[in-house]
């Protein structure tokens, strides 16, 4: 008995944990803090539709409420944003605009193709999609920040001491206890909220490609970008949209990370969602990077560590990006996929992949399956 005893106490060291992030993350994490917290949080902050609170966020220019609007976005107003929009109705026109900017990207550069796909955004012929492309990404960026500062540093705090339920941060306050010598988190959300909790329980951790790489800290990678990367040759300017379309785009040297006064910059690296990073090695070249890394890791992975995959949407347009981290993964691993509606076709995905498939219907118990713990 006391042989089982300890056999149950000191479970083996697993080398790796790999984790896939989508925006049911972030969702989760609102619906516990405001239960704890901030009840009102979802008047102010929306992270499933993406159009519902934007006639209440104020433009940069003159903090007035009313970003999205006819004035300040007229080409994704013209196509039908509204904060009236049901989920449906908002995901299905973000969808429409990415896929017809994923096809604009795939071609620009093709031999005998760049010049009649610049002549679409010179000046004599805009196109309405190309333009609400350009809208919605100085949106997003500024909603997000504007969602940050919803949740202050003093009631985060609060959050993580009385709250008890939420699994993940049970896992993310066990890190310390070194069961994995490598924690490994991708993540397609642009909020920092994983890394202000993670600052918070002071657990280490730096971002690839911009932090210096540290031994025993989580590693996170944002392939979709984040509203902390700016550009590093930003001056305070006049804040507007550009409508030119950046066909020789930002690199990873070209941009830091910024937690603080996020509102203030115009300009970032964000694809938004439904985007296809692997179709802009040109126009997003700090993306294709990340996304390389975080392929290169999955490729590390073997049977012995531990995968987790969490609120990911599988939309058609982004399905390729995720495949490629599936299909570079150990087929014997350990694979737990978080999701209270699974998307079928992602659950047939995961079960003809992955022979030690769980699926788990909420994130309450990922802390006691990632630190070996008996519930």
């Amino acid at each position: 008995q006391i042989y089982l005893f300890f056999l149950i106490l000191f479970v083996p060291l697993v080398h790796r944990c790999f984790i896939i992030l989508g925006n049911g993350f972030s969702i989760d994490f609102l619906q516990h803090y405001a239960s704890i917290v901030d009840a009102k949080i979802t008047d102010r902050v929306d992270v499933r539709n993406l159009f519902r609170l934007g006639d209440k966020i104020s433009s940069p220019w003159d903090t007035k409420p009313g970003f999205l609007s006819y004035k300040t976005c007229p080409a994704l107003w013209m196509l039908g944003a509204r904060p009236g929009n049901t989920v449906e109705e908002s995901n299905a026109l973000i969808e429409e605009i990415i896929t017809c900017a994923n096809m604009f990207f795939d071609f620009v550069n093709e031999p005998g193709q760049k010049e009649k796909r610049l002549e679409m955004v010179s000046q004599g012929n805009d196109r309405l999609y190309l333009r609400a492309y350009s809208e919605l990404i100085v949106y997003l960026r500024h909603l997000f920040s504007c969602y940050n500062l919803s949740i202050s540093d003093n009631n985060l705090r609060i959050f993580i001491e009385q709250e008890h339920s939420w699994g993940w941060l049970d896992f993310f306050k066990s890190i310390s206890d070194k069961r994995y010598n490598k924690i490994t988190v991708i993540t397609y959300n642009y909020d920092i909220w994983l890394e202000r909790i993670l600052k918070a329980l002071e657990v280490p951790f730096f971002i690839s490609g911009f932090d210096a790489d540290m031994d025993g800290a989580v590693e996170i990678i944002k392939p979709h970008g984040s509203i902390s990367f700016v550009p590093k040759d930003s001056i305070d300017s006049t804040y507007s949209i550009n409508y030119n379309l950046d066909f020789d785009g930002s690199t990873v040297d070209q941009l830091m990370l910024q937690y603080c006064d996020l509102k203030k910059y115009d300009k970032g690296a964000i694809i938004p969602p439904a985007g296809d990073s692997s179709r802009l090695e040109t126009t997003a070249p700090w993306s294709h990077m990340l996304k390389r890394k975080a392929t290169e890791i999955a490729k590390q992975i073997d049977a012995k560590d531990d995968v987790v995959l969490c609120g990911i949407s599988y939309w058609h347009v982004d399905r390729r990006e995720v495949d490629e981290l599936l299909i570079n993964l150990n087929q014997d691993v350990e694979f737990t996929f978080i999701n209270p509606s699974p998307p079928r076709d992602l659950n047939a995905v995961l079960m003809s992949i992955f022979k030690n498939y769980v699926h788990q219907s909420s994130s309450s118990h990922i802390g006691g399956i990632l630190n070996g713990k008996i519930i």
